[in-house]
């Protein structure tokens, strides 16, 4: 809450309005003061005394005149307060040269200033401006307030655009951010829409694009599974029917990848033993003879909880490369009741571990090399979709790779089937 804008915005409008009040409550404090009516009129007598005195030297009514703008009178124009002056205060309209006194209407205070017959008011500039301060007052904390309704109401519509980003990063891909407003976040959200359309031509091409080419592989691996059954070698035919499964599988698999990419992967977590997990894998790696098994299951009872086919891959892709990279070319699944772990022979990774997660990640030592493909990418990120991380040490020259919490019960017995 104290992050966001308008928080912001309203402690500023807050802080602008209480430093306006508090100044004109000052302000008001100190003029009431300073024009209390007792000393208001005794002010306005002293200047009738000094400017009689001038008067008495300087007999010239623009001299007088100068004198009081410069004092901060100013001259009244009001014929009908002047008519009121003139009836009820004795004035000496036949007397030569200049005459000036104070005199109070209406609680208000004057100076009256009377040349060849002429009268002439004035008042003090600064008790008129206390006068109308309270309605200087009455516009500034309307202003204030306007201006901080307009600026909430222009930035009111970045909730919408921040509710139509989450939903389009949740996969709504048919979300509307065009705001019609013309100022930067209208801009802003034309900007984001822009970039939205962008991006779902970009995927419709992409997902299109893969459908195309695994579509067009299906064909070719089917004709070759069904000419695989009519090889009379039972063993040629099992090798070549497990490798059309196997082209099959991989098939699926990337279009797995591509619902999750896009996240259009419903996930179906259930329960199964590691001994299922292992020997679904093991028909993956085409490891059909028990004689040349490299994979040592050291917890097959222990059950996993999690989306069976993803987490599949991801144990498979991960034993291959165990098996690929290890010194003997074997490899170990073991449990600590909680983690899975998966174990092999062999040096210590030269890069982070979190390096080898980019797709067709090539060591730095080796340009030429041939990398490591899209293995520990696929890896990463079916893991991600279910929750699971992944850790990796060395130690005592063995590579342990954790699958993180997907044990939820170790050693629980198999189920015994009748036939």
């Amino acid at each position: 809450m104290k992050h966001s804008i308008f928080f912001k915005i309203s402690i500023l409008f807050l802080f602008a309005m209480g430093s306006f009040f508090a100044f004109s409550f000052y302000f008001l404090k100190f003029q009431a003061e300073r024009y209390d009516n007792t000393s208001e009129r005794e002010k306005y007598e002293k200047i009738s005394i000094v400017f009689n005195r001038i008067i008495s030297q300087e007999n010239n009514l623009e001299t007088i005149q100068n004198y009081l703008k410069e004092v901060g009178f100013i001259q009244i124009n009001d014929n009908a307060l002047r008519q009121i002056i003139i009836q009820s205060t004795p004035i000496p309209y036949g007397a030569e040269g200049i005459f000036l006194r104070s005199v109070e209407v209406k609680d208000d205070l004057f100076i009256v200033l009377v040349s060849d017959g002429e009268v002439y008011l004035y008042k003090d500039s600064m008790r008129s401006f206390y006068v109308n301060y309270y309605l200087i007052l009455l516009i500034g904390s309307v202003i204030l307030i306007l201006l901080f309704a307009l600026v909430i109401r222009s930035l009111l519509p970045m909730i919408y655009l921040r509710r139509q980003i989450r939903k389009f990063a949740k996969g709504d891909v048919r979300v509307d951010c065009r705001i019609p407003q013309k100022d930067e976040i209208g801009e802003l959200a034309s900007e984001f829409h822009k970039a939205i359309n962008r991006i779902n031509a970009l995927n419709s091409s992409r997902t299109l694009f893969l459908r195309s080419i695994m579509h067009e592989l299906k064909t070719p691996i089917t004709k070759g599974r069904i000419t695989a059954e009519m090889v009379q070698n039972p063993t040629q035919k099992q090798r070549l029917v497990s490798v059309f499964d196997r082209l099959n599988f991989l098939i699926d698999e990337f279009a797995k990848i591509e619902q999750l990419s896009s996240h259009n992967y419903n996930l179906k977590k259930t329960e199964f033993p590691v001994q299922d997990l292992i020997s679904f894998v093991q028909n993956m790696l085409l490891i059909d003879k028990p004689e040349s098994n490299p994979i040592s299951n050291n917890c097959p009872n222990d059950l996993i909880k999690a989306d069976f086919e993803l987490f599949a891959m991801s144990v498979k892709n991960l034993i291959d490369n165990a098996i690929k990279y290890s010194e003997d070319g074997k490899v170990s699944v073991e449990s600590n009741g909680r983690d899975l772990i998966i174990k092999n022979r062999g040096a210590p990774l030269k890069m982070a571990f979190e390096e080898y997660f980019k797709p067709y990640f090539k060591d730095s030592a080796k340009p030429n090399s041939q990398g490591f493909g899209l293995g520990m990418y696929i890896i990463k990120n079916t893991l991600d979709a279910q929750n699971f991380n992944i850790t990796y040490t060395h130690s005592d020259g063995l590579n342990s790779f954790t699958i993180e919490g997907c044990i939820i019960e170790s050693s629980c017995p198999l189920p015994i089937h009748h036939t």
